[in-house]
């Protein structure tokens, strides 16, 4: 005698095929039945139609150190994430949106050069030496908060030629402060 199951061996009769209905399909699922299933989800559509986003504001975090500095307005007792000044997400050409000059990171995607600058100001950028073009800044942060390399020699004098500001202005942007 051979060892196959009846359904190998090439005299037997298919019988009809079986449906999604059968008694074979309904218990092969991990989850359960199909009703089961969208009994599930179901179930989980209303609990998400409960949970709306608002505009209201969040609940504020924990308040900082004494010394930490908003990363975004500069001023003392927040976060950024709970900054008043936050915008959302894409809204201005820079990370910072305040008024005073920052110190900035940039790179220009073009030739990949980086450099930083302690002449960095929201919503404008410097043109890059060798392709010409104008970069934004990716990074900015306070200049009263230096953190290693980032302290700028005040004697170097600035390029006011390739810093936007400057075009913008007509003259030297630190005379602004």
């Amino acid at each position: 005698m051979d060892s196959c199951d009846p359904d190998c061996r090439k005299d037997a009769i298919p019988g009809p095929p079986q449906t999604l209905s059968s008694s074979v399909y309904r218990n092969a699922s991990p989850y359960g039945s199909l009703n089961n299933i969208a009994d599930g989800l179901s179930s989980l559509t209303e609990h998400f139609s409960d949970l709306t986003l608002t505009s209201e504001a969040r609940k504020p975090s924990k308040r900082p150190p004494p010394n930490y500095l908003c990363h975004l307005c500069f001023n003392k007792g927040h976060y950024i994430k709970d900054c008043p000044q936050a915008r959302p997400k894409g809204e201005g050409l820079t990370p910072y949106q305040g008024k005073k000059r920052c110190f900035g990171e940039y790179k220009c995607p073009k030739c990949k050069r980086k450099w930083m600058s302690g002449n960095s100001w929201a919503n404008m950028g410097q043109e890059c030496i060798k392709c010409h073009i104008n970069v934004y800044p990716h990074k900015q942060r306070p200049l009263e908060k230096p953190d290693g390399l980032d302290v700028s020699d005040q004697s170097k004098e600035h390029p006011q030629h390739l810093c936007e500001k400057c075009k913008v202005l007509g003259y030297y942007c630190r005379r602004v402060q």
